[in-house]
């Protein structure tokens, strides 16, 4: 059923390139079209509590777009991008790996939460950390290899 799932997250993004095709990716311009197409699918994946994967970045020659787009997914929330060429794949790579002080804020948050963290709720520097502080900080952790 995941697979399908998976499918139908590439079938979003296949969409939303099509419908986008007046702007170029070089643009770096989301229209209202684009994101209408891509925030439904990307809420649509964690919901159904499947990785998001990003579409491809089409222009093969154009690796500092594709690091530009790969740290712009992994802002809105993506866990991964699609490639169509050999050369994009360490480069998406490294767009999705955590900077060290995203992992060390990790970890503080992780260990922040008392050993039930259905308890809901902690504190990190001052400031009210929740569920969703703890589900991001797990999926940083992941992104570099390191258990939560």
């Amino acid at each position: 059923m995941a697979g399908r799932r998976l499918e139908e997250v590439r079938e979003g993004e296949v969409l939303r390139r099509a419908i986008t095709r007046t702007v170029t990716e070089a643009d770096n311009v989301r229209i209202s079209v684009q994101t209408m197409a891509r925030n439904p699918t990307l809420f649509g994946a964690v919901a159904a509590e499947v990785q998001p994967v990003d579409a491809v970045w089409t222009d093969i020659r154009d690796l500092d777009g594709l690091a530009a787009e790969s740290r712009a997914a992994v802002r809105d929330g993506f866990a991964g991008k699609l490639a169509i060429h050999p050369a994009q794949v360490p480069v998406s790579n490294r767009g999705f790996q955590p900077s060290d002080e995203e992992v060390n804020t990790a970890r503080r948050t992780v260990a922040a939460f008392p050993a039930d963290p259905a308890a809901g709720v902690a504190a990190l520097d001052g400031a009210m950390i929740d569920m969703p502080h703890l589900k991001r900080s797990r999926l940083i952790l992941q992104r570099a290899g390191i258990p939560a």
